[in-house]
């Protein structure tokens, strides 16, 4: 078990608040370990097979005895199983870091790995004390800024971004009906993932894809590949400072998260400031979990780490909104964790 070489010796029951805490304290191990095992390939290696510890270190091109233990930690943690002689295949939850499955987490974890990502985390309590993101504390700059200056982080990065919309992608496009809207823009919309759900589900649709020009510089491939690309178009540029006209529906998915209530404001303002009267604004976001509910990813914690945004409750946008000459007409679950907030010219 991850963290219980600190109990080694233990007596107390396996159910005890101390040992349950001691899980929890290995979360971030166990994190490690899957990041490490989507880095490595190992789940595109096991696909549909059973593998012994020697022959997929040969695949992966590790040293066998480190692999194994690895290995080892995985089944512990449900992600492989351990068969006699070393041998593992993969569990359904470790099915999903397959960089080919329909449900594949895969970017998201060798994400969630990176050291700057590990390193921002451990600058939690210093984060807490003072207000400010935990990475603009040990960087001494923006993330995105920061980002955009790393090719390797910025593909990193956008590859599970596009995994994430993937995954909610057919779940926001069922949602609503989006063929109500001739043109779609998407703002902030990344590599196009959601963009090209919702063009796939309304064919009479047509996009714009909008965000930073290093961002969305592979967009075309993605769009190509999800046969929308000659109903869409991509243009960059930076969301403060100016957004495309001309759409019947402005699409801000995961954006808003990211910026304190000034800058959400600012956004809203920039995208009022282009909307004719009968246009919409759909703003999706995780809604902020209610108290003593469990959370999924800590995605608030996660805003308040990395980018000093945070995620807000129903009341918080509609309160934004109306800041920002708009009004809230309608708040619309999906089967996802994801809601679509609808709003008009106030």
């Amino acid at each position: 078990m991850f963290g219980g070489s600190f109990c080694k010796g233990a007596t107390m029951p396996a159910q005890s608040p101390a040992v349950e805490l001691m899980k929890l304290i290995g979360g971030f191990q166990v994190s490690q370990a899957i990041s490490a095992m989507a880095e490595l390939g190992i789940a595109d290696v096991l696909k549909g097979d059973v593998l012994a510890s020697n022959d997929i270190a040969r695949a992966v091109k590790c040293d066998p005895p480190s692999l194994y233990r690895l290995l080892h930690a995985l089944a512990s943690a449900g992600l492989l199983e351990e068969q006699a002689d070393q041998r593992f295949r993969l569990t359904p939850v470790g099915e999903c870091l397959r960089s080919d499955f329909p449900d594949s987490r895969s970017a998201w974890a060798r994400y969630v790995g990176r050291p700057y990502v590990r390193q921002s985390w451990g600058n939690l309590a210093d984060c807490v004390r003072s207000g400010k993101s935990a990475f603009e504390l040990l960087h001494q700059a923006n993330l995105w800024t920061w980002r955009g200056e790393r090719p390797e982080e910025t593909a990193i990065f956008d590859a599970a971004m596009s995994e994430l919309s993937r995954s909610g992608g057919a779940a926001i496009a069922s949602a609503h009906d989006f063929s109500a809207y001739k043109v779609i823009v998407d703002i902030g919309g990344g590599q196009g993932a959601l963009l090209a759900a919702i063009l796939s589900h309304h064919r009479d649709t047509r996009g714009i894809l909008f965000d930073l020009p290093h961002v969305i510089a592979k967009a075309q491939d993605l769009l190509a590949a999800a046969k929308v690309d000659d109903r869409c178009e991509i243009v960059g540029g930076d969301v403060f400072k100016s957004v495309p006209g001309g759409g019947d529906a402005y699409v801000i998915k995961s954006v808003l998260m990211d910026e304190s209530d000034d800058s959400v404001v600012s956004i809203l303002r920039r995208c009022r400031s282009v909307m004719t009267p009968s246009a919409r604004i759909i703003v999706i976001e995780h809604l902020l979990t209610p108290p003593n509910q469990p959370e999924v990813n800590y995605s608030d914690m996660t805003m308040m780490v990395m980018t000093g945004g945070r995620e807000r409750t129903q009341r918080e946008f509609e309160a934004l909104f109306a800041a920002s000459g708009l009004r809230l007409e309608q708040a619309v679950a999906t089967r996802s964790p994801f809601t679509l907030l609808i709003g008009t010219q106030a």
